[in-house]
């Protein structure tokens, strides 16, 4: 794991059902990434499903970032399983299915599952048929499973968002803003498991040759 970014972040906790929000370009895959990253060097294992990029892609994406889940996948404790969403003709019928289907794919998952990202099946699914599958979740997490998902705004129809915000015990906002002369990620901690609001947020860069590097406010406006 970023001992510093660990540091300012209070860690996340396990198992937990973990919600990363945000939009394009904003840190949330690497973020989520570096979250597993952690958990494969604590001696955990799991799946990694991606709706974006094909296996290899994937890989590579991340250890261009320097968070290399290469050594984990090559030596079986990560699986990465692509989803090709673009392949589909959508309708919520699909979704559906593709959502119980990700529900039985976490019965094969020892220890974590990381959906990235789950935006195209919400859009389409049925609010009843997501509900069904937040309950199917927070069973994993009962049985010792963490669960991590990253969406974008506005992913989850009408007003189920603020349902799904109230059921995760982690729910992280990723976003871009400019401060001084330098244009940097945010990732704000919105809600965590022991029930702490508020806007504790931390700036950081994606440098490819240093990976996820946390900026102090103080340097960001230097």
């Amino acid at each position: 794991m970023n001992e510093e970014l660990d540091r300012r972040l209070g860690g996340i906790p396990f198992p937990a059902l973990i919600l990363i929000e945000g939009d394009h370009g904003t840190g949330k895959s690497v973020m989520a990434a570096q979250f597993i990253y952690g958990l494969l060097s604590s001696g955990k294992s799991g799946y990694v499903i991606t709706t974006e990029q094909s296996t290899y892609g994937y890989l590579r994406k991340m250890r261009e970032v320097k968070v290399d889940l290469i050594p984990f996948f090559l030596r079986g404790k990560l699986g990465v399983a692509p989803l090709n969403t673009s392949r589909f003709s959508w309708n919520s019928s699909l979704a559906k299915r593709l959502l119980y289907v990700i529900l039985d794919f976490i019965k094969r998952v020892r220890d974590f599952l990381l959906i990235d990202s789950l935006t195209v099946i919400s859009t389409f699914s049925r609010r009843e048929d997501l509900m069904e599958f937040l309950r199917g979740l927070r069973v994993a997490v009962t049985e010792g499973k963490g669960i991590i998902i990253t969406v974008h705004p506005n992913a989850f129809p009408e007003d189920f968002g603020t349902r799904v915000k109230s059921e995760v015990d982690v729910y992280f906002r990723t976003s871009s803003a400019s401060i001084g002369n330098r244009r940097l990620k945010v990732i704000e901690k919105i809600k965590t498991s022991e029930g702490t609001f508020g806007s504790d947020s931390v700036s950081f860069d994606v440098d490819p040759s240093l990976g996820i590097k946390v900026v102090p406010l103080t340097l960001s406006r230097a």
